[in-house]
């Protein structure tokens, strides 16, 4: 989610019991105690801007962005000066893809906290990203918006929008995921892509809000530029619909209804003898090192696929307990299933 709220600043602050309990739980990770806790405040103090800030920070966490909206510009009505919530704001606005919100609110974060260099370069960031963005043409497609370069892209801009609109309907049906909201997808060169993501070299595309892909000569290999478009869709639909799915298995979705032959990656996983623990896999997707990328990857796909055909038509429902804040644990005993058999999926040699 970006940069959290400091929680060990606030702790120092003057807290009620409650709040202190819930900026606790949520530097434990545990979205569901702090959202319990600041909820007990605010029933004490509605307008408490502390523990209405870290109830906003909680129903991000638990994948509520309204909710958090609300709560953080409650926080800022309160206590105009308390600078937190502005951060937050921001970073919520930027993570819904309104960059312009985004930038409002920093810039009323970094007059509170001028000191504060990494916000100044953030803020900073997001200018020059509106600016590029100002530059773009922008194409209405149904429940896209594409953002491209001229008309040198306009023939890019016109597949992605066909493959995006096809793969609303396949992985919604597939998922039962039909996000309602318009989704942004910015098509940048190779030298934008990087300047403005910060991405690792292997990655072709990118989500964080907004769907962004680089297309230089794209329709050179057409294959590839689907592939990496119904990648990050799944990723939006994702987030629109079961926003607290693990990482690893976001990104096995996302692998899995790539088209084309993974046979490549189940390789991989065949040569290779550092394979990765389930419960270490989440963060294994940050590394900027390509052929560890391509091992979490693959782990991914593979015990995402045992999923699907193990679930079939159930699979929604998974997802659905993960959301609601079942561990994985608990979530595949449902289905007689162990984290131990997604593991043992990865040494299997008879992948499809």
């Amino acid at each position: 989610m970006g940069t959290m709220v400091t929680w060990a600043l606030a702790v120092l602050l003057a807290l009620t019991p409650q709040a202190q309990t819930g900026w606790e739980a949520l530097a434990r990770k545990d979205a569901d105690a702090a959202a319990a806790a600041f909820r007990r405040a605010l029933e004490a103090d509605p307008k408490d801007a502390r523990a209405l800030t870290g109830a906003g920070v909680a129903a991000q966490l638990l994948g509520h962005p309204d909710e958090a909206r609300d709560l953080f510009t409650r926080a800022v009505q309160a206590n105009p000066r308390l600078i937190d919530p502005y951060g937050a704001l921001g970073r919520l606005e930027y993570a819904q893809g309104n960059l312009a919100r985004a930038i409002e609110w920093y810039e009323k974060f970094v007059a509170l906290a001028p000191d504060d260099a990494a916000a100044v370069e953030r803020l900073a960031a997001w200018k020059k990203e509106a600016a590029l963005h100002d530059s773009l043409l922008s194409q209405p497609a149904g429940r896209f918006t594409i953002l491209f370069e001229g008309e040198t892209q306009q023939a890019i801009a016109n597949r992605v929008s066909e493959v995006l609109e096809a793969s609303y309907y396949r992985v919604g049906r597939a998922l039962n995921a039909f996000g309602q909201d318009t989704v942004t997808v910015i098509l940048y060169t190779g030298e934008q892509f990087r300047d403005i993501t910060q991405a690792p070299a292997w990655a072709g595309g990118a989500y964080d809000g907004r769907i962004r892909i680089p297309v230089g000569g794209a329709l050179n290999r057409p294959q590839e530029l689907d592939r990496v478009v119904i990648h990050e869709f799944v990723h939006s639909a994702i987030r629109q619909v079961y926003p607290r799915t693990p990482k690893w298995l976001n990104e096995g979705l996302a692998t899995y209804f790539e088209p084309g032959d993974h046979s490549a990656l189940l390789r991989r996983l065949r040569g290779t003898d550092g394979q990765i623990p389930l419960a270490r896999l989440n963060q294994a997707f940050q590394t900027s090192e390509g052929a560890d990328a391509a091992v979490a990857y693959a782990e991914a796909f593979a015990a995402t696929s045992l999923l699907a055909d193990k679930l079939g038509d159930r699979l929604p429902v998974l997802l659905q307990y993960l959301n609601e804040g079942m561990s994985v644990d608990e979530a595949l005993l449902l289905f007689n299933l162990q984290v131990t058999d997604l593991e043992q999926a990865w040494t299997r040699r008879d992948h499809h």
